[in-house]
């Protein structure tokens, strides 16, 4: 192992349940739909595939989509300002790999702007060398082209990367990078990542010390 991509949201940053509820603040403002709370068809996805899954979904079909990304990007930003933490371990496992001279990245689905954003307020922005997007690439998650982004921008295999991903789009699509996947507990359990081929399902930033520290990765 040579490098540890992380996912943002709901991994790094406690944030899944204020970026999927800016996507409500959405459909409520413009088309007065309310999209309720069960949010795992889109965990983990682009923001433009999304709320393409919703308007889909709603057969909404006049719409300007950059305005809606926008919005959704505003609503986050004015929910998740001075209220943004991360998981409790997170800051020392960080630390453990940096020291262990391993590199680290962040591969999410998030804009660059809102990756930024959220690292800052939960003071880790300036733990990673590199940070890709999903708007970098063609194909946001499942996919894999921003965990290959990542790998490239870290000089490193994909073979030698281990991604830490609460979702199982996100989890597929580093296994289809050829990526070691461990599963963090969110929205998905231990046997939706079993049925992806994740290699383990951690409990949280403790258990993933553990391992470290047992050299299990």
């Amino acid at each position: 192992m040579r490098a540890v991509i992380f996912d943002c949201d709901g991994v790094l940053v406690d944030s899944e349940a204020l970026s999927c509820g800016a996507l409500n603040t959405v459909f409520e403002r413009y088309f007065d739909i309310d999209i309720g709370t069960d949010y795992t068809p889109i965990i983990g996805k682009a923001l433009q595939d999304s709320l393409g899954y919703y308007l889909e979904k709603y057969g909404v079909k006049n719409y300007d989509l950059a305005s809606l990304i926008e919005a959704k990007e505003k609503a986050y930003r004015d929910s998740a300002r001075g209220n943004l933490q991360s998981f409790p371990g997170a800051k020392e496992v960080l630390k453990e790999i940096k020291d262990r001279g391993i590199a680290l990245a962040v591969a999410s689905s998030g804009s660059l702007s809102k990756i930024r954003f959220s690292l800052t307020e939960v003071g880790f922005l300036d733990k990673f060398s590199v940070i890709a997007s999903a708007e970098e690439v063609e194909r946001g998650k499942p996919h894999p082209d921003v965990f290959l982004l990542a790998a490239e921008r870290l000089g490193v295999l994909p073979e030698e990367c281990v991604v830490i991903e609460d979702s199982v789009n996100g989890g597929r699509g580093a296994i289809s990078a050829g990526m070691r996947v461990l599963g963090f507990p969110g929205a998905f359990g231990k046997s939706d990542f079993e049925k992806i081929g994740a290699g383990f399902l951690v409990d949280g930033y403790h258990s993933l010390m553990t391992l470290l520290r047992d050299n299990e990765l």
